[in-house]
Order: structure tokens, then C-alpha cells, then sequence
């Protein structure tokens, strides 16, 4: 397979190696700032480069994650919230110190309500726009 076909218009393979890692650094929860830090040490670019991702991400991210339906959207983000709640539970087992216990246990909990949120705000709209539909054509009984 050619290599031009798999690449998006216009990317080399430093810039898609760099995006990739700006969501899977994004993903493990670093800021903005340490991202653009590190990817600019790591692919030797300016930090205005990596900013330039940032910018530019709702072109390019959709077209790297293959993300074509809401479907695939939310089954990736609670895949991301998987991974936050795993390592946080690995620093809660692991550590001994007591703050970093609770730090953990507070990512723990807030990971588990964004999970909830995500896993039931398909259905929550979906509801939504079926009483939309409903006022729309005058039958509404609440």
C-alpha cells in the first residue's frame, strides 16, 4: 500500500507520530503546556508547531481516529476513561503515602462520574429529541 494513501493531505510521518501522541498524552491527562513541551523536545519542532496541532485538531483528529459516528466518539472516550481510572487505581495500591491515596481515590470517583455521564448522555439526547419531535407536531403530554 502506498504510504500517501494512509497519510491525511499534506502530513509526513513526524507530524502524524506527533498528533498521535499529543491524544495519547492528552489522554493520560498531561496539560497543554507539558504536551507541547515534551513534543517539541521529543520531534525536535517549535513549540508553535505543536500549538499549531491544538488549533488545527478538529481537522485532523477525526481523521486519525477514524471517528465517523457518535458511536465510535463515546466508545473511545470511556476507553480514555478506562485508562484514567486504571492508573489511578495502580498509584492507589501502590503508594503509601496517604495524600497520594486520596488524590487517587478523588480521580477514581470523578473518573466514574464522567464515565456514567458519557455512557448515558446518548440516551438522555436521544430522549430529548424525541420530545422535541413531539412539541414540534403539537403532541406533548408530560
Amino acid at each position: 500500500m502506498d504510504n500517501e494513501q494512509t497519510l491525511p493531505e499534506g502530513a509526513g510521518w513526524d507530524q502524524l507520530s506527533r498528533r498521535l501522541e499529543l491524544l495519547r498524552l492528552e489522554g493520560l491527562g498531561f496539560s497543554q503546556a507539558e504536551i507541547v513541551r515534551e513534543l517539541s523536545q521529543k520531534f525536535g519542532c517549535s513549540k508553535r508547531q505543536v500549538y499549531s496541532d491544538f488549533e488545527t485538531r478538529e481537522v485532523w483528529q477525526p481523521i486519525l481516529q477514524n471517528s465517523s459516528t457518535r458511536e465510535q466518539t463515546m466508545s473511545k472516550a470511556i476507553n480514555r476513561y478506562e485508562q484514567i481510572y486504571r492508573q489511578a487505581s495502580i498509584k492507589f495500591l501502590t503508594t503509601s503515602q496517604d495524600t497520594a491515596k486520596l488524590k487517587a481515590l478523588n480521580v477514581m470517583l470523578k473518573t466514574n462520574g464522567l464515565l456514567l455521564e458519557t455512557a448515558v448522555l446518548p440516551a438522555v439526547l436521544d430522549r430529548l429529541k424525541a420530545l422535541e419531535q413531539k412539541v414540534a407536531r403539537g403532541v406533548f403530554v408530560p
